[in-house]
């Protein structure tokens, strides 16, 4: 896959587009791909869907989502994607620090009806690291996401008032913070190739899939550069088997699996 290198993130997202995330916590940047690079990394996700085991998210009402973890390990054509350059260098002009790559996530939400909506949450409990609160994902939509495939809905300005470890007893953010019932939420369609991006502690949710074709999106999240390991309930339950390399409490989180975002060394 060859990729537009453009390092002048100014021509990629504006100030105003700044300050707009860091208030509400998310912002799409739309045709941040060209549509030879979708199409390539689609087809190596669609590989990766079946023959990959995946992880699943599964509700009363059905399966939410699946995904295939650390996609970015697995397939050379999905871990340059998570080093695009437009992506992290916008990746990191909203954080306005430094960032490691954590992990890459490929998600499938099912077509014909067969999803359930993606409940309320916030992504900050499952990711076993601990720095300064700027850890974000970048959610690149591989295919159209209009509301009716399940786009995301977020809550502005929740990141400023979901606190770390707050949901170490397994609450929901509903169950912890009843009146975010009541807050109004912000639904963002994406075309292909648009990339979104939003805070570790901001609110989101996604409706079922009630279209033909299925929802397919990478995701990668990104952490302060000088993070350091913090075990999480969380990421143990569901990777019993990933000790992140031999991590230890305290330790710094970084080397080969988890390089600087520019570099991707």
């Amino acid at each position: 896959m060859t990729v537009a290198d453009d390092q002048n993130t100014d021509a990629l997202i504006s100030d105003d587009a700044v300050e707009l995330y860091r208030s509400r916590g998310f912002i799409n940047v739309p045709g941040l791909l060209t549509p030879e690079e979708v199409a390539e990394q689609l087809e190596d996700a669609k590989r990766q869907l079946s023959r990959e085991k995946t992880e699943l998210w599964e509700e009363d009402e059905g399966l939410a989502m699946d995904w295939v973890p650390d996609a970015g390990l697995r397939s050379e054509v999905t871990r340059r994607l998570t080093f695009h350059p437009k992506i992290t260098a916008v990746a990191e002009r909203l954080a306005g620090a430094p960032l490691r790559l954590f992990k890459s996530e490929l998600f499938r939400k099912p077509a014909g009806g067969a999803s359930a909506p993606t409940p309320l949450h916030h992504d900050e409990p499952s990711h076993p690291i601990e720095g300064r609160p700027i850890t974000l994902t970048a959610w690149v939509a591989l295919v159209d996401v209009p509301v009716e495939r399940g786009c995301m809905s977020f809550i502005p300005g929740s990141h400023k008032l979901v606190t770390p470890k707050e949901d170490d007893d397994g609450m929901s953010p509903l169950e912890r913070w009843p009146h975010f019932a009541w807050e109004e939420r912000t639904t963002v369609p994406m075309r292909a190739g648009d990339v979104h991006f939003h805070h570790a502690r901001v609110l989101h949710e996604a409706g079922a899939n009630d279209t033909d074709t299925t929802r397919v999106s990478l995701a990668s999240i990104y952490m302060d550069a000088e993070a350091v390991y913090r075990p999480n309930f969380v990421y143990t339950y569901l990777f019993p088997d990933d000790d992140l390399g031999g991590l230890k409490p305290g330790d710094p989180v970084r080397g080969e699996r988890f390089p600087l975002a520019r570099s991707g060394a």
